[in-house]
C-alpha cells in the first residue's frame, strides 16, 4: 500500500510543479502580449499626433504668409525656415483650403504669428479626419521643453489630444499567443492524463500480478499438500483397507484434475495476452457430439463437488464446426463455477438457433452481486472477500476462447441463480 501513495504523491507533486511553471509562463506571456498591444497603440497615436503636427503647421504657414524663419519664439530643435515650410507644404495646404479658408487666409494677412488663435478653426479641421476632439492650447514664452512632441514649430501652441485617440488595445481571444497556449496546456493536461492513467494501469497490473502470485500459490499448496500427503500414506503402506485406498486415489484424481484445470487456464491466459493463439483444429460434428464429448469430464467435476449434472440437448442432429478441445475447456470453466457456487443440480442445455449453437449452462446459487456484473469477465477480477477458492481467470479466458472461435459468451441473470451462454457460429462459418 506504500508504494503505490509514494508513486501517487511524486506523480502529483510533479504535476503540480509543470502546471505551476505553465501557469507562471502564460502569465508572463499573456502580460508580455498585452504591454505590447499597448506599445503598439501609443506608437500608432504618436505617428497619427506627428501627421497631426505637420498638417497644422503647413497650413499655418501658408495662412500666416510668413516670408522670414520661425518666431523667435520657437524652440530651434522643433523649428523650420518658413520658407522651407512654404515651399515644401503650400502646394498640399492650397489644395487642403476650402473657401472659408480663403475667406479667414485673406482677413489675416497682416497677423501675426502670435496671435493664432483666430486660425485655430482652420487647423483643427484640418485634424478632424484623425483626431477628433483635439484641442489648442497656448504655450508661454520659454516654456516650451524640447522633449514636448505635442508643439506647433509655426504658432506658440500645443496639440491637446483626448484620451478617446488612443487606439483600443484589446486583443481578441485567437492571437497566436494565446493560441499556442491553448495548444500548449491541452499538449500537458493530455500528458498528465496519459501519465496518471499508465501508472493507474501500472499500479493495477502490479496489484493484479501479486494477487495473481498469490492466489496461485495458494491454489498449487492445497493439491501439492494433498499428493504429498496420501502419496506418502499409500507408498507406505498404511492403508490397508480397500475402501479407503479407493478413496485416497480418486482424491488424488480429483487433485489432479484440479491442477490441470489450474494450469490450462493460465497458460490460455498467458497465451491470450501475448497473442499467441494455437492453430485450431476445427472439425464439423453435431450439437450432440461435441457436447458429449465433454460431459465425462463435466459429471466427473460435478460429482466431485457432491451435484448433479442435467443435460438436455434439443437439436442433437445439427452441425456445428468448431475446436471440440476449446469448447471442452470453456464448459469446464463455466461447470466448475457452478459447482463452486451453485447450490443444487447444474443444468447444460443446448439447442440451434439459426444455424448458431447456444450452450446454457445455469447454476441455482445466489446469483452474482451487481456491482461484480461489470468486472465478471474481467482477468483476476475475484472479488477479496471471496472465500471461494480460485484465481479469476476462468470467465476472461472462456470468454476471449468463444471469442478466438467466432462467438461469444454472455451472462444472463434469470432471477435465481446464474446463467452463461456460449454462442457458437454455424457450421458453413468459414471463420477459424
Amino acid at each position: 500500500m506504500k508504494r503505490p501513495m509514494l508513486a501517487w504523491t511524486i506523480f502529483s507533486a510533479a504535476l503540480a510543479v509543470a502546471l505551476g511553471v505553465m501557469l507562471f509562463f502564460t502569465a508572463e506571456m499573456l502580460a508580455f502580449e498585452r504591454s505590447m498591444a499597448q506599445a503598439q497603440a501609443h506608437a500608432a497615436l504618436e505617428e497619427t499626433v506627428r501627421l497631426a503636427l505637420w498638417r497644422m503647421d503647413s497650413t499655418a504657414a501658408v495662412l500666416l504668409h510668413q516670408k522670414s524663419e520661425l518666431p523667435e519664439f520657437t524652440n530651434k530643435t522643433n523649428a523650420l525656415p518658413q520658407q522651407n515650410v512654404a515651399q515644401r507644404f503650400e502646394p498640399q495646404a492650397q489644395q487642403a483650403i476650402s473657401s472659408n479658408e480663403m475667406q479667414i487666409r485673406q482677413s489675416l494677412e497682416q497677423t501675426p504669428a502670435t496671435d493664432w488663435h483666430k486660425i485655430a478653426p482652420v487647423l483643427l479641421d484640418r485634424i478632424s479626419d484623425i483626431l477628433p476632439g483635439a484641442t489648442l492650447e497656448d504655450t508661454a514664452r520659454g516654456t516650451r521643453s524640447p522633449s514636448d512632441t505635442r508643439l506647433l514649430a509655426t504658432i506658440p501652441a500645443r496639440l491637446i489630444v483626448p484620451a478617446s485617440a488612443l487606439p483600443d488595445s484589446s486583443l481578441p481571444w485567437n492571437t497566436p499567443a494565446r493560441i499556442s497556449l491553448m495548444i500548449a496546456w491541452a499538449c500537458v493536461l493530455l500528458a498528465a492524463g496519459a501519465l496518471g492513467r499508465l501508472l493507474g494501469a501500472t499500479m493495477s497490473l502490479s496489484s493484479r500480478r501479486g494477487a495473481f502470485a498469490s492466489a496461485v500459490t495458494h491454489e498449487l499448496r492445497t493439491p501439492l499438500t494433498t499428493f504429498r500427503m496420501y502419496a506418502e500414506m499409500l507408498a507406505s503402506g498404511m492403508v490397508d483397507d480397500e475402501a479407503k485406498r479407493r478413496q485416497y486415489l480418486d482424491t488424488l484424481v480429483a487433485e489432479a484434475d484440479r491442477l490441470g484445470h489450474l494450469i490450462e487456464n493460465v497458460l490460455a491466459y498467458s497465451r491470450l495476452e501475448n497473442r499467441l493463439a494455437p492453430r485450431r483444429a476445427m472439425s464439423e460434428m453435431t450439437i450432440e457430439q461435441l457436447i458429449q464429448s465433454a460431459v465425462p469430464a463435466l459429471r466427473r467435476r460435478v460429482e466431485q463437488a457432491g451435484l448433479a449434472l442435467d443435460v438436455n440437448i434439443s437439436d442433437p442432429g445439427a452441425l456445428c464446426r468448431t475446436d471440440p478441445v476449446a469448447v471442452g475447456q470453456i464448459l469446464i470453466n463455466l461447470v466448475d463455477n457452478a459447482c463452486k457456487y451453485g447450490l443444487s443440480a447444474i443444468e447444460l442445455r443446448a439447442r440451434a438457433v439459426d444455424g448458431k449453437l447456444e450452450i446454457h449452462v445455469t447454476d441455482h446459487g445466489p446469483g452474482i452481486a451487481p456491482d461484480r456484473i461489470g468486472r465478471l469477465f474481467s482477468a483476476f477480477s475475484k472479488s477479496k472477500t471471496d472465500s471461494i477458492p480460485g484465481i479469476g481467470l476462468g470467465l476472461y479466458v472462456s470468454r476471449q476462447l468463444a471469442r478466438d472461435l467466432g462467438g461469444d459468451l454472455q451472462h444472463l441473470s434469470p432471477g435465481a441463480g446464474t446463467t452463461f451462454v456460449l454462442t457458437l457460429p454455424p457450421a458453413n462459418d468459414s471463420r477459424g
